[in-house]
């Protein structure tokens, strides 16, 4: 099975839309996912990603669910913080955060918000791949129907949180080490090799070569 996490396109974020640069490039992403075979499309409630996904469903002539669990993961630090973006001095020195099991405790968090609205995301993408065969055991998911890609629009903090579930591990390692530009594609697959039991690896993140560039922003053929 194949995952698709792709965030919106440039923002206006006051007016919570697409600047013309992110509608261009909603354009060009929808380019490159119309010719792959997507099963099911899930978008997050807020306006800049699903104008993100509207330009692609439209083209195909499909609709996207609206998730609200894939609402942007604008939880702050204990100390008002964006979770993104914190000097890593200050969180590198508490190694409760380094643990998917311990992280919530650490006082560095606002426990309660952050716990909460990480486990929506946890509870709504099991739900989805639970449709599709995958069901969680454990740390890992008992083998479904894997032929199946989703695509889910959403936002850096929900796809970061998304993902950290996916892999094991801490979120506030993928909010504060991965970093991808408006409209990059990140993939998952099931690794289906064990006998029912597969994990999810992650195949690629930040690829915006869609838009004629590299991930670290190095110009390809720009269109």
């Amino acid at each position: 099975m194949r995952i698709l996490i792709i965030r919106h396109g440039q923002p206006n974020y006051e007016l919570d839309c697409l600047t013309e640069t992110g509608r261009r490039e909603a354009e060009m992403l929808a380019d490159r996912i119309e010719k792959m075979k997507i099963d099911s499309f899930f978008v997050s409630p807020m306006g800049r990603a699903r104008e993100t996904c509207e330009i692609t469903v439209k083209r195909l002539g499909v609709q996207a669910e609206v998730c609200d669990w894939l609402h942007e993961f604008d939880v702050k630090s204990a100390e008002g913080e964006e979770l993104w973006d914190i000097c890593p001095e200050k969180w590198t020195a508490d190694k409760l955060l380094f643990d998917k099991d311990t992280y919530l405790q650490s006082a560095f968090l606002d426990a309660k918000e952050t716990g909460a609205r990480a486990e929506a995301i946890k509870k709504g993408i099991d739900g989805i791949l639970a449709r599709y065969g995958y069901v969680r055991k454990g740390g890992a998911y008992i083998s479904g129907r894997n032929d199946a890609t989703i695509a889910l629009y959403c936002h850096f903090g929900a796809g970061c949180v998304t993902i950290a579930h996916l892999l094991g591990i801490s979120p506030m390692l993928t909010l504060q080490g991965f970093s991808c530009e408006p409209t990059a594609v990140a993939m998952l697959c099931s690794d289906e090799r064990f006998d029912g039991l597969v994990n999810f690896r992650l195949h690629s993140y930040g690829d915006i070569s869609h838009l004629g560039k590299t991930p670290d922003g190095g110009v390809v053929a720009y269109k």
